[in-house]
């Protein structure tokens, strides 16, 4: 992703959302944690949870150890505050684990807080309590040993280093990494205005690369970020600061299918969907959409509040009986000659769409080389329509073309 000028960082930040189209309904699998069994309906009884964290098998495991993070495979009722856990070590003696909040990870994560420092080099065994937790129907959590870890030989009294703190902002994501020195959660903060915005929390690690939305901060102002990592023994520390300015407003439009290959003729079937991500109308006045070498002006035209824009060559033909028909209320927009410089690259070409002031508003990179013979009348899709500007977020096999939907 090419960066954008009014930031000089290394990191990209995107929100998720829920399905826009059809196709984004079609492409997203449920779901399912990888702790205990699947819950398919409401009468199936789901596993033991999972030990998520320390990881079973771990060692070294800081005796001030601050939180041990179990997984579910279903919603739980509002728990209390009990000791639904404990620590069961190799010698027979016990430390309760206190249900706290949920935390970030892939399905669903619960916090659990020992309420003694454990002692140091012996192994643990983490146990569900009989009939102390309970799923969303009423059902008791079934009691057992879902995984097992052995502390280290001292307490863990260093907050973790962090090192490589680099950000960037383009096209409405943030993309920051950063490494540690020991397994930590991080936190990474914005300041703008006097005032601290979290910007995104992730599960443990010692090297992360996120990419994610920004969130809603002030626009065109001057701003710094920190990351703040913690470790297993809850030790504190944040990061250098990062300088950054924060991006002036553009509209939320984003490019979100590419038909470079259509079945009927690429002098007039070509096109590039856009979709109004603001709860508002959006013209495309003073926007323009850019190939390698060439550009074309939009005219004054509204895409109206989630709805879609195919911007076509002049002379594109919207049921030449080869491609599909774009749906009812799609608003095209015909460009002078062919979109860009002379059409669009089979083989992979960038095409952004770009703001009167210069600012990549959003991108196709070109990722996909569509030209052989699979791709023809096919096209590349976002999934999901809102996913930040990144080769991952295209689809990279032959999908049918949905203009407008």
């Amino acid at each position: 992703m090419p960066p954008a000028r009014f930031c000089s960082l290394v990191l990209v930040v995107c929100a998720a959302c829920s399905p826009s189209t059809d196709l984004d309904a079609e492409r997203r699998a449920p779901s399912t944690p990888t702790g205990g069994k699947t819950a398919v309906d409401a009468g199936v009884v789901l596993g033991l949870p999972e030990l998520v964290d320390p990881p079973t098998g771990a060692v070294q495991v800081p005796p001030n150890l601050a939180k041990v993070i179990i997984r579910l495979s279903g919603p739980l009722q509002v728990p209390d505050a009990s000791a639904p856990l404990k620590l069961r070590a190799s010698d027979g003696t016990e430390v309760a684990l206190v249900l706290g909040d949920t935390v970030p990870c892939t399905g669903i994560c619960y916090a659990t807080i020992p309420v003694s420092t454990l002692a140091p080099a012996t192994s643990y065994v983490v146990e569900v309590v009989a009939d102390a937790l309970h799923w969303e129907g009423g059902k008791p959590v079934a009691a057992g040993q879902v995984g097992s870890f052995t502390t280290a030989d001292a307490p863990d009294e260093y907050a973790p280093l962090i090192s490589g703190f680099a950000m960037t902002i383009a096209e409405g994501c943030v993309h920051a990494q950063f490494v540690t020195d020991e397994a930590a959660w991080f936190e990474i903060v914005i300041t703008a205005g006097g005032e601290e915005t979290p910007l995104a929390a992730g599960e443990i690690g010692t090297k992360f690369d996120l990419l994610t939305h920004l969130p809603d901060l002030p626009f065109d102002v001057d701003a710094q970020a920190i990351v703040r990592a913690v470790d297993r023994a809850g030790n504190s520390a944040d990061s250098a600061v990062v300088a950054l300015h924060l991006p002036p407003k553009v509209p939320r439009l984003v490019i979100t299918e590419v038909l470079g290959n259509p079945a009927g003729s690429e002098y007039t079937q070509e096109f590039v969907e856009l979709k109004n991500l603001e709860t508002e109308p959006v013209s495309l006045a003073g926007l323009s959409i850019a190939d390698k070498t060439g550009s074309d002006a939009l005219p004054d035209m509204a895409v109206p509040a989630g709805g879609f824009a195919l911007l076509v060559a002049a002379a594109f033909v919207a049921d030449d009986g080869k491609d599909p028909v774009p749906r009812d209320g799609t608003v095209i927009v015909p460009v002078s000659g062919r979109i860009g410089a002379d059409g669009l690259s089979n083989s992979g070409e960038a095409v952004r769409l770009v703001s009167g002031e210069g600012i990549v508003v959003s991108q196709y990179g070109g990722w996909v080389d569509v030209s052989a013979t699979a791709w023809n009348g096919m096209s590349v899709h976002r999934v999901p329509v809102d996913a930040c500007d990144q080769a991952g977020a295209w689809t990279s096999s032959p999908e049918m073309p949905t203009p407008g939907w």
